[in-house]
């Protein structure tokens, strides 16, 4: 697959829209959504004339980070480098899904090695803004605060995407054809392997009572052995939620708001 500098310019800003670091008037919301591998996919496919396997390679990659959190305002990966350069890339080289997703996780990685980069860069120059603050200098402060961190932000995160994109076209499907078969079939086997992380990592928070992940395994049977649809699955899932609510006890909850209730009309 060819690329044009126009397509890999226009994935590079992409990428640079997604980056929690990136203040622009759209808000954080949109940055934040923008950064989802399932967005960028798309808009990747679309940008590169084939959505439908930029969304297939987003939806499998975003499994994968399901269940990310932050802790302590550190991620894992670069979700706005999962998002594009590497989705790119893998488009780009042919490569198919399963191998996208541990090409994702390789290059979200090294995207975070790079935020890391951009904040020591950052507390550099809010230090200079705090200079400028104390020699009341107002115009240099807010070169200092407003201009120096979004400038260095777009210099990383188009340059390093607009290069990967651009160069990877002429490199990308030699590179991925001179690697061995048992490494490709590593790959592949790893990628399908990280989605199931992410739900359960998923599902791990969500769960409060883990009898309940019997649920969750009635649909991946459902849709697995029983070839269901998502929204017949979905429909299956409230049936039996409604049921499961229909005939567990509730006994113990009723005596307690009665007793309550007596408790109140005696006060």
């Amino acid at each position: 697959m060819d690329v044009s500098i126009f397509q890999a310019f226009l994935i590079g800003v992409a990428c640079w829209l997604g980056s929690v670091e990136n203040s622009q008037p759209l808000g954080v919301a949109f940055s934040d959504a923008m950064s989802k591998p399932i967005v960028g996919g798309t808009i990747v496919g679309i940008i590169l004339g084939d959505v439908v396997t930029g969304a297939t390679i987003g939806a499998a990659v975003q499994a994968m980070y399901l269940g990310q959190v932050l802790i302590g305002g550190v991620a894992t990966a670069d979700m706005a480098f999962v998002s594009y350069p590497s989705i790119a890339l893998a488009m780009l080289a042919g490569a198919d899904a399963n191998v996208a997703v541990t090409l994702a996780a390789t290059v979200g990685v090294l995207g975070a090695a790079l935020f890391t980069g951009y904040e020591i860069l950052a507390s550099v120059f809010y230090q200079l803004g705090d200079k400028f603050i104390a020699q009341n200098n107002i115009k240099g402060m807010k070169v200092a605060y407003m201009v120096l961190p979004p400038i260095t932000s777009f210099v990383i995160r188009f340059g390093i995407t607009f290069a990967i994109v651009l160069l990877g076209s002429n490199y990308a499907s030699s590179l991925l054809a001179a690697i061995p078969e048992l490494v490709l079939h590593i790959a592949s086997v790893l990628g399908g392997v990280l989605p199931a992380v992410g739900i359960s990592i998923l599902v791990t928070y969500t769960l409060k009572d883990y009898k309940f992940v019997i649920f969750f395994l009635i649909g991946m049977m459902c849709i697995t052995f029983l070839q269901f649809n998502m929204v017949a699955t979905a429909v299956f899932g409230a049936c039996l939620a409604v049921m499961y609510y229909m005939f567990t006890d509730h006994k113990n909850e009723n005596n307690l708001e009665i007793q309550d209730d007596e408790e109140d009309e005696l006060l």
